[in-house]
């Protein structure tokens, strides 16, 4: 029997993290990453704006990524909280998981991890509820 209707389920995302090292779904993402790696990983995007700078976002996954230069994006973010309403916020929220040296990170309060060259930081102040997090360039890593 033909299931023509039925939809395609989506995979559920497994970011992992270690020192200067992040996976997603076992392939790994170095940063600064580009547009094209972020098309192979998560697949063609819902939307796209155009601001002050170029916005993509997986409306599905609960992604989106901000950029001037498609070759030299810093971070991906990922949406936990619907409190947000800007038009950058996704429709459905991020409901993969989150792994820092093996072990699951969960929706608790966090401002920053420091993965050396990387970081995991929160969306949102320190003062409101945290939408969310975004994975890439630790802007104040020293070497």
């Amino acid at each position: 029997m033909f299931n023509f209707l039925k939809k395609k389920k989506q995979k559920r995302l497994v970011i992992e993290c270690d020192t200067d090292v992040i996976t997603i779904n076992s392939k790994p993402v170095t940063f600064p990453t580009n547009y094209d790696t972020l098309i192979n990983t998560f697949g063609k995007p819902d939307r796209k704006l155009n601001k002050s700078k170029n916005y993509i976002i997986w409306d599905k996954l609960g992604i989106f990524c901000g950029y001037e230069d498609k070759d030299n994006i810093l971070s991906i973010n990922f949406y936990q909280n619907k409190q947000d309403r800007s038009e950058y916020n996704t429709k459905k929220q991020f409901t993969g998981k989150l792994i820092l040296n093996n072990d699951e990170i969960t929706n608790n309060e966090f401002s920053k991890i420091s993965l050396g060259e990387l970081a995991i930081l929160r969306l949102g102040s320190e003062s409101t509820v945290r939408f969310g997090f975004s994975i890439g360039v630790n802007k104040t890593y020293n070497n």
